[in-house]
């Protein structure tokens, strides 16, 4: 829904940013800067230029700020301008809604958008309570003791003489005057549930699916010398759990490590494999199908039992509304690379690079890389490059000084080849060539359904009381790239 969030100070100066779609470059703020700050004929809180849309409202502080939401689709007003309004007021109770407060502790309103939002920009929690409770730090003031939007009163409406009134909003809202409640400028029905804390005691408040979500997402780390060797290669990787359920049901994961099958544990409760997405057992590990994995660091989130999982190597924890890192671990032995790079580079008489540069994926075929992009550097006075590709699109980037060869897609198993020859500048001789430190080939991919360390869950069970309890449980993997380099 929410694309980015942009916090500016009176003046139109960026203080805060933070971009939920890729999609959004930085430079949008620019365009709100000149558009709607710079611009004294705008009175509109909403402006639409094309496809982008921006919402945006005063902060309740005498700075003034500008608290401003960008989105590009059909998204829900209503329930943006209660986020903002929260926002704003969750600002006000840590002490951040003024600029010089905001910009020494600029972390404390990222946290507060980290909980207020999902990673997908839809609003997930706007209830002060529960947002207080979730945050690192106390707030430095109370609820009831700070200037909310959601205590002004009604004084802001414009008032008809058979005493009925309607919403004096629009000016208001962009020129920084008072703004109505929350409460009265958002109908009851466009409310979010997620408004309601649900470990509160408000019984309207009902989970129509029990589902939990646990998405194991790992970032690799590689650096190849020149000669082919790997000189580094681990996993740090983490396990999110997303949960909706009703109560606060135990829940049980068993991990494929070497410690767990040492201690030949066995589930007595019945696991529902029916909605986990399992990967293909050529996957799991290099030497073998369902081979073990070596955790060599681990740390897990307050929910879990410790106890549990010293004697028994089970993660037993009890999951809280929402998302949590459940655990975060990190692997170095037996990975899986996911793609292998070919890279022959050699300097002409004439001054020119020639590139000759392959790629192989070394992840089955019935997977598929998205985001694969592989930035090949090219030395300092180059003006153009002549490149060839089998596949893919592969461009010359000036302010880079280097060559991104990107894929919208890529098949396990499949290779690819890339030539390219360099035009450089007058200046550029042998010497120059021979002094350029030649920074590595990085590549950057995302892979669905694939582990490199070879680590799943083997195990996932509920354990609730009531035999009638029904849990949706889902189990994905994601492979990353986060330092890929191979030098040349």
């Amino acid at each position: 829904m929410i694309g980015a969030v942009l916090i500016y100070s009176n003046r139109g100066e960026l203080i805060v940013s933070k971009l939920y779609k890729a999609t959004l470059k930085r430079s949008v703020a620019d365009i709100f800067r000149v558009q709607v700050i710079n611009n004294q004929d705008v009175r509109s809180p909403i402006l639409t230029l094309g496809s982008t849309t921006f919402h945006s409202i005063r902060s309740s502080s005498n700075d003034k700020l500008w608290l401003v939401t960008v989105s590009r689709n059909n998204c829900n007003s209503a329930a943006i301008w209660e986020f903002l309004y929260k926002l704003n007021d969750a600002m006000s109770i840590y002490g951040i809604n003024s600029e010089l407060p905001l910009m020494d502790d600029f972390m404390v309103c990222h946290e507060l958008l980290s909980i207020m939002l999902m990673p997908d920009g839809i609003p997930n929690d706007t209830d002060l309570a529960s947002i207080t409770s979730k945050m690192s730090i106390k707030p430095k003031e109370s609820l009831h003791s700070v200037n909310l939007y959601s205590n002004h009163n009604n004084n802001s409406n414009t008032r008809f003489k058979n005493g009925s009134s309607i919403l004096n909003v629009g000016n208001d809202a962009i020129l920084g005057g008072a703004l109505p409640s929350p409460s009265a400028a958002i109908p009851n029905l466009l409310k979010r549930a997620s408004s309601k804390s649900p470990t509160s005691t408000n019984k309207e408040f009902s989970i129509k699916k029990n589902e939990i979500i646990l998405q194991l997402i790992e970032r690799i780390n590689l650096l190849v010398s020149k000669d082919g060797s790997i000189l580094k290669s681990y996993v740090d990787g983490v396990i999110e759990s997303n949960s909706r359920m009703d109560g606060t049901p135990t829940c049980e994961i068993e991990l494929n490590d070497v410690e767990s099958r040492s201690t030949n544990h066995q589930y007595n409760s019945r696991d529902i494999r029916e909605n986990i997405f399992e990967m293909d057992g050529n996957n799991t590990n290099n030497s073998g199908n369902g081979s073990d994995v070596s955790l060599q660091d681990f740390k897990f989130h307050q929910c879990v039992s410790f106890e549990k999982f010293n004697k028994h190597r089970i993660i037993q924890f009890e999951p809280p509304e929402g998302i949590i890192e459940l655990m975060k671990y990190h692997i170095k032995d037996n990975l899986n690379l996911p793609f292998k790079v070919t890279p022959m580079v050699s300097h002409t008489s004439t001054g020119a690079m020639d590139y000759r540069i392959a790629i192989k994926s070394l992840f089955p075929t019935k997977l598929s890389a998205k985001k694969v992009s592989l930035k090949i550097p090219v030395p300092p006075g180059t003006l153009d490059c002549k490149i060839s590709v089998s596949n893919g699109h592969c461009h010359f980037v000036p302010e880079e000084n280097a060559m991104i060869w990107t894929f919208n897609k890529y098949n396990g198993l499949t290779e690819d080849k890339l030539s390219a020859n360099t035009v450089p500048t007058n200046d550029v001789t042998q010497l120059t060539l021979q002094q350029w430190q030649r920074p590595p080939i990085s590549l950057d991919f995302e892979i669905l359904m694939f582990s490199n360390s070879g680590l799943k869950v083997s195990n996932f069970n509920i354990v609730e009381r009531n035999s009638k309890y029904r849990v949706a449980k889902w189990v994905k993997y994601m492979s990353q790239a986060g330092s890929y380099e191979i030098r040349y």
